[in-house]
């Protein structure tokens, strides 16, 4: 999926990181780590979407609303979408120079919500009760 870039003026992204603390976001070790990555925060905003802000080497920030790590539509890219806008109100509100650019036509600005949802823990929790069963079932048929 194509983003766009938010290009900030006057501020190191270690600042940049900072302020979206305040604001909420947080650290996330469950992530996919593009090149030339530095930081990738997260943010709850509704049910089941959060926003996510990375931060590159080369000063640009991307932005996108995707569907909760809750759920395994979290892996599905219809369900996510640039937040650059999003982002730049954020920075706007602090008075952070920045820019929007972007190099293509492909950005995706509308978000498709997903028919269903599906807990990750709960399956997982599921098929370890049903493995440890089966364990214990071929325990007692020695």
């Amino acid at each position: 999926m194509d983003y766009e870039k938010v290009r900030v003026y006057g501020v190191t992204l270690e600042d940049i990181k900072e302020l979206l603390k305040r604001e909420g976001f947080q650290d996330t070790p469950l992530q996919i780590w593009k090149p030339g990555q530095v930081f990738g925060l997260v943010k709850k905003v509704k049910d089941p979407w959060e926003m996510h802000v990375r931060g590159f080497e080369d000063g640009h920030l991307e932005a996108e609303f995707e569907v909760s790590r809750e759920y395994l539509e979290h892996l599905n890219d219809r369900y996510r979408r640039s937040a650059a806008r999003e982002l730049s109100l954020v920075l706007s509100e602090h008075g952070i120079p920045h820019t929007i650019e972007s190099n293509s036509s492909n950005i995706k600005l509308d978000l498709e919500v997903p028919k269903t949802l599906t807990p990750w823990k709960l399956l997982l929790t599921f098929g370890f009760i049903l493995f440890t069963l089966y364990l214990l079932g071929k325990k007692e048929g020695k």
